[in-house]
């Protein structure tokens, strides 16, 4: 039971790190779709899942990009660096997914079309960005 109890206020802190993220400390990166792909590229700060307007109009890309193709399913694979615990990255993964596939639902793309894989903990004890982030690739 205890341990039940600690679960719990160790999954409301996290989400209390994520409702609490401010808007300066996101950081994205320009999409693929500059480059011709199908792959769109968006980055957190660590321990983050708040989307900048930067991330926004790259996910709004996304579904144009996914909607002018004619595409089939748009995949959301979100993942985390491996600092922190294996099972916090996960929930943090789950949550970029899950705040990535609101935005592209906001955007026009049907729910039913979208799949969100949450990698969670990628990558070594290294922090950088390339491992906090979420690729929506979008499948012909």
């Amino acid at each position: 039971m205890a341990c039940a109890f600690w679960r719990f206020w160790h999954l409301v802190l996290i989400v209390t790190a994520l409702v609490v993220a401010t808007p300066a400390d996101a950081q994205t990166a320009t999409s693929a779709a500059s480059q011709g792909g199908g792959r769109f590229l968006v980055y957190f700060d660590e321990f983050s899942a708040f989307l900048s307007d930067e991330a926004k109009t790259i996910i709004a890309d996304a579904a144009k990009r996914a909607r002018e193709a004619g595409a089939r399913r748009i995949v959301v694979q979100a993942r985390a660096s491996a600092t922190g615990t294996a099972e916090t990255n996960k929930y943090l993964a789950q949550t970029r997914s899950s705040i990535v596939t609101d935005q592209l639902e906001a955007d026009g793309i049907a729910r039913t079309m979208i799949r969100q894989e949450p990698i969670g903990q990628t990558g070594s004890n290294d922090p950088t960005v390339t491992e906090r982030r979420v690729d929506i690739i979008i499948e012909p």
